[in-house]
């Protein structure tokens, strides 16, 4: 995985976080803040999947074969 280098400005309290969690797990301080955007990110994906999930269960519910167009109908 190729890696670039990116600045952050921080605040000096989440800075002084970051450096003793980097120091408690003995890895540097860009592992930790890469470690904790990833979940960051994941999180939200995950977040917007379960958003998606409960859209699709409530057009579940209101959804009617009767209605429905076909395949055919629809790439028309």
């Amino acid at each position: 995985m190729n890696k670039e280098r990116l600045t952050v400005v921080l605040d000096t309290e989440i800075r002084k976080k970051i450096k003793i969690k980097a120091a408690e797990r003995d890895v540097t301080v860009s592992k930790i803040v890469e470690e904790y955007l990833k979940s960051m990110l994941e999180k939200e994906e995950l977040e917007e999947d379960i958003a998606l999930i409960k859209l699709a269960e409530e057009r579940e519910k209101t959804f009617s074969k009767k209605e429905s167009l076909t395949h055919d109908e629809i790439w028309r």
